[in-house]
């Protein structure tokens, strides 16, 4: 099935891509590589896509939202993305198959936030700028959206935990709703 997206490419949704396509998706921070068959994510995008994913979040959006059309991409192909770096990702947190998403949730943000310090640390010591000119990220910040020390450590767990109880709570109450759906039809 051929469409055309809104820039005018013409797209086929997890087919073969064209080289028009191939150079629109290597401009994307999301992607890593890509080829004419296949697409290769960047770590970072498959570890945030997993914990939105987690926290109830659609792919479809998650992917659109990264400059990654369904259309483009094909939802088979995303949903097989996803699927497959959700059992990573509870596997690589997990030693047993106990845990609930909103604990996993936090588990791997916690990992994501000391990516990113030690990421943002080697780009800092690269970038040949002497050490004390040059502001290293805690680990208690957690985003570019998040000023450079801005939560300590402590903090930021507290918060990861709080989430993870409301969703966990939320999830319960979803629970009870769909059951009482249920039984009134």
């Amino acid at each position: 099935m051929e469409t055309q997206d809104g820039g005018g490419i013409a797209v086929r949704g997890g087919g073969v891509f064209s080289d028009e396509e191939i150079q629109l998706l290597r401009g994307l921070p999301a992607v890593a590589n890509v080829t004419r068959n296949r697409i290769t994510y960047s770590d970072a995008f498959k570890q945030l896509c997993t914990i939105r994913y987690l926290a109830g979040e659609s792919p479809t959006k998650i992917f659109r939202e990264a400059g990654l059309p369904p259309d483009l991409v094909g939802y088979k192909r995303i949903e097989r993305s996803v699927a497959r770096w959700k059992a990573a990702a509870i596997k690589s947190v997990s030693g047993n198959d106990h845990l609930d998403d909103s604990e996993i949730i936090a588990q791997l943000v916690e990992r994501c936030k000391r990516t990113l310090v030690t990421r943002r640390n080697l780009d800092n010591m690269a970038s040949g700028v002497p050490d004390s000119s040059v502001p290293v990220m805690s680990e208690g910040a957690v985003g570019a959206h998040v000023s450079i020390g801005a939560l300590d450590g402590d903090t930021a767990d507290v918060i990861i935990k709080q989430q993870a109880r409301r969703i966990d709570e939320l999830e319960r109450v979803n629970a009870e709703l769909r059951s009482q759906i249920a039984a009134t039809t």
